[in-house]
């Protein structure tokens, strides 16, 4: 039951990056602007975690850690929404998976945590399936902004991971681990209004975001079941291996661009992997999750 938990993250998360990117793109021009009317709604969301139980008093320690959490939630969108701005949506999905790779030496070195041979070498499989899964056929690599960007960002989403598996370890329940960050996240996104450079355009942006309320209030709730399973799952699993399940995405993501094709085509390139590629990579996932698990 848990791994059926944990791969409903990348499912969600897939969702969500797809819809995302189309207000990324054509409706909100600045990231900073995107960044605080997604971690506006997001904070909605809050409150619905008090069902699955009351957040606790945490310790000094874990203060801190739910505050770099926060930081981080907020901090990485930036580079992301730069990135959708400068290549497809499914390149964006794959470099994702590119800091992955930090999270087992970071969980070595934060958490003293180590596992077989055996999942390391399936964590090494899924990542590179993963990569090779949304790269376009007869296009070779460039290594460009997008690149850079995307590397940032998630080596910052790889540290969160290990983080919050020691805010896991540390406070021992996983509401506090969703509900605190969260709420804290809500609260910081005010200091942008702070910045002369980004008040004009968040207010001149406000009809928009009113516009599509709708649509923020359905990312954010997917973006909130992606990252309340994921969390979850991270309080049964390894960091690690978790990493591996949540590099996924890309798999996800070609099957709803697939679906979509007529409406999304034009930005999700998935659908350009040949067949044989595809089930090859398809192989190699499943081969890397089961040898992880």
């Amino acid at each position: 039951m848990i791994y059926f938990i944990a791969f409903l993250s990348p499912l969600f998360f897939a969702i969500s990056v797809l819809i995302e990117s189309f207000l990324s793109l054509d409706v909100f021009k600045k990231p900073a602007t995107m960044c605080f009317y997604v971690s506006l709604t997001n904070a909605i969301f809050v409150p619905l975690l008090l069902f699955f139980g009351l957040p606790t008093m945490p310790s000094l320690q874990c203060w801190m850690i739910y505050l770099v959490l926060a930081i981080i939630d907020i901090a990485y969108l930036y580079p992301f929404y730069i990135a959708l701005k400068k290549t497809d949506t499914s390149i964006v999905s794959s470099l994702f998976t590119i800091g992955k790779i930090f999270v087992p030496i970071m969980s070595f070195v934060i958490l003293k945590d180590v596992l077989s041979l055996q999942q390391y070498i399936g964590f090494a499989i899924v990542i590179l399936a993963s990569l090779i899964l949304t790269t376009k056929q007869g296009v070779k690599f460039k290594v460009n902004k997008a690149f850079y960007l995307m590397f940032l960002s998630s080596f910052l989403l790889a540290f969160r991971i290990v983080l919050a598996k020691l805010a896991l370890t540390t406070d021992a329940t996983w509401v506090n681990t969703m509900f605190y960050p969260n709420l804290i996240s809500g609260a910081l996104i005010f200091i942008f209004l702070a910045f002369k450079r980004l008040r004009p355009d968040i207010r001149g942006h406000f009809a928009d975001y009113k516009k599509n309320v709708k649509l923020f209030v359905l990312i954010e709730f997917i973006t909130f079941l992606a990252v309340l399973t994921s969390v979850y799952a991270l309080s049964k699993l390894s960091p690690t291996i978790s990493s591996a399940i949540d590099a996924t995405e890309p798999l996800f993501l070609l099957a709803i661009a697939m679906l979509l094709r007529p409406i999304c085509s034009y930005r999700c390139q998935e659908i350009n992997v040949s067949w044989p590629k595809k089930l090859i990579c398809f192989v190699l996932i499943i081969i890397g999750v089961v040898c992880i698990s």
